[in-house]
């Protein structure tokens, strides 16, 4: 996720290229289709999770080993995500990319021929290691190949892109879920497309940095702040789809319908980031992260109350709205805290904060089976009591840049 604009609006060297260098368009649209594997690398699955479960009935704790198959990717890329920005900042970012697609292929499609739940989970494992790779190099040559109001801006739409790829994926594999199971897991071989794009993207070893940018230090409480709203926002952001296709379920939704209501849910973010683009840098990134907070706190307090799919699809949109303008938002922020030496790092840190994210949510805000609303509450009010005080902060202290 992250912010909008064409690099041509900005004629700063970057530390890919000579001075007035831009991308084109081809290797944009490159960067856009690699943040687009981040949400297939989970959400993908998430409307097979309960035909899975009937699958693996018969194994101990199938109920919360099926759930942790679509978010122990968070786990594995938080903890390797760091050695990815290492890697893609002593090797360059193209050869990290180019590994990690085919690791993505291999774990994410081996969900279509392995006979045990055990299996299932190595697989997530890999796939783990594949997006921890692509989100911390893909995310470093982007801040290599822009800066200032044209990286907010490419941040922005490359957010809107990746939600409309979920607008998109997530139906789809909601229709394959109703075919079977394992077939979701075929949408993994689409990273193999892109091994051809990424041949032609820059190296992106950092270069052109100067002695004094290579000695710049990071300010490193506010990046921390940063990396603890991204960790505590996907706790609270990843309920619905470690846990709406249960609660779906239990209003009568289909497998096809629940993969329709995920894609909805992104196609508002994605929307929401393209119209936000248009403002990136103009305000407060904390009083923006606030305002997202609370939106997704007034979304995940109306399904929770919901008693029908139509009443669920309201607090879906209404949080889609807050997930448009938080995540470009943190990203941009962060982003504009980077010294030069350290993006592969710095973004390796925030990787490992969404993913972790995304393994911590169905543990911290568990829900029973019977009450499956319940974890809905508990998120909606957590991340009001963060965005408030968030907000709170801004009007106390000065503009953290």
């Amino acid at each position: 996720m992250t912010h909008a604009a064409p690099a041509s609006a900005d004629p700063k060297p970057t530390a890919s290229g000579p001075p007035g260098a831009v991308p084109d368009r081809l290797t944009s649209l490159t960067l856009l289709l690699l943040a687009a594997l981040t949400i297939m690398s989970g959400a993908t699955i998430a409307p097979a999770l309960p035909a899975m479960q009937a699958h693996f009935a018969d194994q101990p704790n199938a109920n919360l080993l099926v759930k942790l198959a679509l978010t122990i990717v968070g786990l594995v890329i938080a903890v390797s995500a760091p050695i990815g920005g290492v890697l893609a900042d002593k090797f360059g970012r193209r050869p990290v990319l180019l590994w990690s697609l085919v690791l993505y292929a291999v774990g994410g499609a081996s969900g279509l021929v392995v006979q045990s739940l055990g299996e299932v989970l190595a697989g997530r494992v890999l796939l783990g290691f594949a997006v921890a790779g692509t989100m911390t190099a893909g995310g470093a040559l982007v801040n290599d190949l822009f800066s200032g109001p044209a990286r907010g801006k490419f941040l922005s739409q490359q957010a809107a892109f990746t939600s409309f790829g979920g607008a998109v994926l997530l139906p789809l594999g909601g229709v394959l879920a109703g075919v079977g199971w394992r077939a979701p897991f075929a949408l993994y071989l689409i990273s193999l497309l892109l091994i051809p794009l990424v041949l032609r993207l820059p190296r992106g070893v950092p270069g052109g940095i100067s002695v004094a940018e290579a000695a710049e230090k990071p300010r490193w409480w506010p990046v921390i702040l940063v990396y603890f709203l991204a960790l505590a926002y996907m706790i609270a952001f990843y309920l619905m789809p470690a846990q709406g296709p249960f609660l779906l379920q239990a209003l009568g939704a289909k497998p096809a319908a629940t993969g329709l209501l995920l894609g909805a849910f992104t196609l508002i973010a994605a929307l929401t980031s393209l119209g936000y683009s248009r403002f990136a840098g103009r305000f407060d990134p904390r009083r923006v992260a606030a305002l997202g907070m609370g939106l997704l706190a007034g979304g995940w307090g109306l399904v929770a109350v919901a008693q029908s799919i139509p009443a669920v699809l309201v607090g879906l949109v209404v949080a889609g709205l807050g997930g448009g303008l938080v995540f470009p938002n943190l990203y941009a922020w962060l982003a504009d805290l980077t010294p030069p030496a350290w993006r592969g790092r710095i973004t390796a840190g925030m990787s490992s904060a969404v993913f972790l994210g995304q393994f911590l949510s169905p543990l911290v805000l568990a829900a029973p089976a019977a009450q499956p609303a319940q974890g809905f509450v508990w998120g909606a009010l957590g991340i009001a009591v963060i965005g408030a005080a968030l907000f709170a902060l801004s009007l106390v202290r000065p503009k953290v840049a």
